[in-house]
């Protein structure tokens, strides 16, 4: 009985030092290699910093820098890089939708995400009849999807309007990730397939 409690008392001293020493571990990280870099100097955002030729404490990403929210995997977007000023670029239709597969998922949340931010001025039925254009208070009537100069409208020029704004519609870059950007443009090129193809069907009925 006397070894059972002496073998007790032997655990518990050796598991109450075992502990203590994590305890006090946590505040004594012990011998410290070349301090000055284990302890960087820390630098306010907009201080003088004579280390680097401009004296600018706060620095640019590094060129090739991925933004947080973007990977290079097949799954995820790369940043979109095209500036305001290369409109012509997106003009020209060689900005092609991104997305690896456009799937109903992808189609039900452009959906969805258009009538929270767009309908409301181009209205539920992409007819530019939302509810601001039709109480009057706006001056112009927002753009009709349905109209051939937008049904032939490349995808990039709609990235672009959307990313930068265009006439008196704002920027949506703020209030939609480029992956919803680009998930409710599949979803407007996916309703205006259908225009397209109705216009195909009648054109095919007129000729016979």
């Amino acid at each position: 009985m006397r070894k059972q409690t002496f073998f007790i008392g032997l655990s518990a001293g050796f598991l109450s030092a075992v502990l203590f020493s994590c305890q006090a571990g946590r505040n004594n990280p012990g011998r410290i290699y070349t301090p000055d870099m284990y302890y960087s100097r820390a630098y306010d955002a907009y201080s003088v910093n004579l280390v680097y030729p401009d004296s600018m404490s706060s620095r640019l990403p590094v060129p090739g820098t991925v933004p947080r929210g973007h990977t290079v995997n097949a799954h995820e977007l790369l940043p979109f890089n095209l500036p305001k000023s290369d409109s012509a670029y997106a003009v020209s239709g060689q900005v092609k939708n991104p997305l690896p597969v456009i799937t109903q998922a992808t189609l039900d949340e452009g959906q969805r995400l258009f009538n929270i931010y767009c309908a409301i001025c181009h209205g539920e039925q992409l007819d530019g009849q939302g509810p601001l254009y039709k109480s009057g208070k706006f001056p112009v009537q927002p753009a009709n999807f349905h109209l051939p100069q937008y049904l032939k409208m490349p995808e990039g020029t709609m990235f672009y309007s959307v990313t930068y704004g265009k006439n008196l519609m704002g920027s949506y870059a703020s209030q939609l990730s480029e992956r919803q950007r680009w998930e409710v443009i599949a979803y407007i090129k996916s309703v205006q397939a259908k225009d397209l193809a109705k216009g195909a069907d009648s054109t095919a009925v007129a000729k016979k």
